[in-house]
């Protein structure tokens, strides 16, 4: 009889152990999914990244957009990039919290694109190829050179720039320069720009490579906006703007000074 049941009871075990490890396995499993889908509801943007992001085409989307990024830049400029919330976003800009994630997965990557748009409005002018005859030929109005710019006026104007630029959305740019203050990542963010800039500045540097004092054009690049950068930022920031064309024509002197 003991026999007889031996190999019923071993298959009551084996069926046993199976239906152990389905609840070890699937239960979880379950419960995970299930929690998934409850957080997703609530922070949506932890899986935008899974969905395709919307690139507007018709006017109607490009003008919700745009007034996604106004709001976004209004509130960061007055409350700062952490305080301002993605919700806080789209209520400002009127459109839901979902049409916000349309368009961009994160607030983060619409910081990205605030920036790039700060870093495309402050360099639009500085093309120097195009300067107009000369009228004057003074370096007190670079834009009078005549044909090709000197390196004084390259430089001037170039400082001219810099500062005009900063007029545009000053507290927004108050606010990119502490964030890159406050982390390599943020830094990163504007870097990508950065090195951009001191790309073209090297190159507008070996246009003069003969007459240069200084061999290493990259760095010397790199010294010169810098030294800008810092000059414009505590005058803009700090100061309201005042003695631009003091602050303009003694680091104009100072840079040439380093150069020949």
């Amino acid at each position: 009889m003991f026999c007889m049941l031996a190999p019923a009871n071993r298959f009551v075990n084996e069926k046993n152990e199976y239906l152990l490890t389905f609840c070890l396995l699937i239960i979880p499993y379950m419960i995970y999914c299930h929690r998934r889908s409850h957080r997703n509801r609530i922070f949506p943007e932890e899986n935008m990244g899974e969905k395709d992001i919307r690139i507007p085409k018709q006017k109607r989307s490009m003008e919700k957009k745009q007034r996604i990024k106004d709001a976004a830049m209004k509130l960061m400029s007055e409350k700062g990039y952490h305080a301002a919330s993605s919700n806080e976003i789209a209520k400002e800009a009127g459109v839901s919290i979902g049409t916000f994630y349309s368009y961009y997965r994160d607030k983060k990557e619409l910081y990205k694109e605030l920036v790039a748009d700060i870093y495309n409005t402050v360099l639009a002018p500085m093309n120097l190829s195009e300067a107009p005859p000369s009228k004057t030929g003074t370096v007190s109005d670079p834009f009078d050179a005549p044909g090709n710019l000197s390196i004084e006026e390259t430089v001037y104007l170039y400082i001219q720039s810099v500062f005009k630029g900063h007029e545009y959305e000053t507290a927004f740019q108050r606010e990119i320069a502490s964030l890159s203050e406050q982390s390599d990542e943020f830094r990163e963010i504007e870097m990508f720009h950065k090195r951009n800039l001191t790309k073209a500045f090297t190159s507008i540097l070996s246009a003069y490579k003969d007459e240069l004092k200084v061999s290493d054009l990259k760095t010397a690049s790199y010294l010169i906006l810098t030294t800008v950068e810092a000059a414009v930022h505590d005058t803009m920031f700090h100061n309201g703007g005042k003695n631009k064309k003091a602050v303009s024509r003694e680091l104009t002197a100072m840079i040439v000074a380093y150069l020949f």
